[in-house]
This record gives structure tokens, C-alpha cells and sequence, in this order.
């Protein structure tokens, strides 16, 4: 989940094509990038279009509880096809009581397991931030991560996003807390609004990754190659690091020894872990820029 990216789900055009820009997640969104006036009329739209993506992970943001739209959404979408929904503005257990609830209904119209479809999260309000961990550790079993809603918490708190973020870094740093502490994967950040300024997008993102998202929104096609390359590459000597990690460990290991000193640091399971999980990102990202 290094890219979520985002599409319409009123716009067939561009549904046709979002499909071809490598996303590891496509997004069809019934929420805010869609009129009210089209709500209704974009679920069979999006409906249509979730199986038309073969292997591709396809997700639905549905519309939060507070309009009225949640259960009909999940109902209208809900096929084998689709992995997932994001539940906007939680701030607090009953959007994803709901949600659960209504996925179950809808799994089960649909011939479908109970748990197949998951749910993702979305914190985005100051009080969703501020019951986070509540939220997060009494969520439904499919809840599988959160995303940090940076573009809605901004508003909502008056500020304005800088180059640094350091506005943001209580909200992102409450988010992956509290998505780490309920045993879930790592949380997602939110969109880079600056959408034509790449290189802001690369410097922002490897930020991200370094407080501990695993990727982030993408809302323009082209910022998908610099989310991918800002959580999967290394630097030369960052590799060359990260396998000295890896094999002198596990040469260790073998001789029944669970800690070491590598280059004046201490290693043990955790950080032989991480730096194998920083590797396998970075030969998956080497291996998929050599065939395009």
C-alpha cells in the first residue's frame, strides 16, 4: 500500500484509465470527489467498473455516516471483486460498527465469505485524532489499517500545510501510534497538494516514511512514480548497509546468537527484520523500474 490512488467514481473516463498509471491501490471515491447531485448515480457507475481491473487491488471510499449514505453505498458496491472501503471522518466506533455491519449484509447477498471485504480508516477530524486510540483498538477484526486525512485536519485547524509539516506532526505521529498499538499494518498518509511539485512530493514522502507510513494518497497520476520511489529506494550506501544487516545476522543466527554489533551498532531480531522488510521494498521497486 505505497499508493492509493484516487479517481471519481462519477467520471467513466477516467475510470477507464486509472488502471494504467501502477498504483499498488486504486480508489474509486463516492465522497468528496463526487457532486451530491451524482452521488446516487455514481454507485452503479462504480459498481461496473470495480471488476474491470483484473489483479489490481480495488478499494470504495464510501460517504461517512453523518450523510446518510454509508449503508446504501456499501450495498450498491459490494462484489467479489473489491478488497476494501475507506470510511471517511471516523470520530468515533459507530461508522465502522456500521460499516462492519452492513459489509456483512452485503457479503452475504453476494455469495461472499464474511470478512472478505476489509476496511481502511480514514482520521481526518481533530476529534477523530484526538479518540484515535480508542477507536483503532476496539475497531471491527477487518479494520486492517487508518489513513491520516492530513488535507481535512489542516482545514479544520486553521493552518496551513509548509514544506516541513511540522503543523501536522502531532496528528501523524497520534495516527501511527495508535494504528501500530491496535496490532494493525502501518497506517497511509494523507494526499501532496502541491500536485505538480514532484520533487516536494519525494522530499514530503520520504519524511513520511521515516516517522513510519508505509506510503501515502496519491489525487494526480503523476505523483504515483514519486510516492513509489520515496518509500522503496535506497541510497547506495543505504543497501549496502541494510545487507551487511541482514547477512551478518543471519550468519549469526545460525550459530545460535540473537544479537550483534554491525558498524558500531547494536542488531537484534527487530532491527534484523526491518532492515530485510527495507530490502525486499527496495529489489521489489529495482525489479519493477527494470521492466517499464
Amino acid at each position: 500500500m505505497r499508493t492509493l490512488l484516487f479517481v471519481p467514481g462519477a467520471d467513466e473516463r477516467k475510470l477507464r484509465k486509472v488502471g494504467t498509471f501502477g498504483a499498488d491501490v486504486i480508489v474509486i471515491d463516492l465522497e468528496d470527489a463526487v457532486a451530491d447531485s451524482e452521488k446516487t448515480a455514481a454507485r452503479a457507475i462504480t459498481r461496473a467498473a470495480v471488476p474491470t481491473y483484473g489483479d489490481q487491488v480495488v478499494t470504495v471510499r464510501v460517504n461517512g455516516l453523518d450523510t446518510g449514505r454509508l449503508e446504501d453505498d456499501v450495498e450498491a458496491v459490494v462484489c467479489p471483486e473489491l478488497a476494501g472501503i475507506l470510511v471517511p471522518k471516523i470520530e468515533d466506533l459507530d461508522a465502522l460498527r456500521v460499516a462492519d455491519e452492513a459489509l456483512a449484509r452485503a457479503e452475504q447477498a453476494n455469495g461472499m465469505t464474511g470478512g472478505t471485504v476489509r476496511i481502511v480508516a480514514i482520521l481526518e477530524t481533530p476529534a477523530g485524532i484526538a479518540r484515535c486510540d480508542e477507536i483503532l483498538a476496539n475497531a471491527p477484526e477487518r479494520t486492517v489499517t487508518s489513513i491520516f486525512g492530513l488535507g481535512d485536519f489542516s482545514v479544520a485547524l486553521g493552518v496551513e500545510p509548509t514544506e516541513q509539516g511540522l503543523e501536522l506532526l502531532y496528528g501523524r505521529s497520534r495516527v501511527i501510534v495508535a494504528t501500530r498499538a491496535a496490532g494493525m499494518v502501518a497506517p497511509v498518509d494523507g494526499p501532496y497538494l502541491r500536485v505538480e511539485d514532484l520533487d516536494g512530493l519525494v522530499a514530503d514522502s520520504r519524511r513520511s516514511r521515516a516517522l513510519g507510513f508505509q506510503g501515502r494518497v496519491a489525487v494526480y497520476p503523476p505523483q504515483v512514480k514519486g510516492i513509489h520511489q520515496a518509500f522503496s529506494d535506497l541510497s547506495d550506501d543505504e543497501v549496502a548497509s541494510q545487507r551487511r544487516v541482514v547477512e551478518s545476522f543471519e550468519e549469526a543466527e545460525a550459530r545460535g546468537i540473537a544479537s550483534i554489533r554491525i558498524d558500531g551498532k547494536f542488531v537484534d531480531y527487530p532491527i534484523y527484520r526491518l532492515a530485510r522488510e527495507r530490502l525486499r521494498r527496495y529489489d521489489a521497486y529495482q525489479a519493477s523500474r527494470a521492466q517499464s
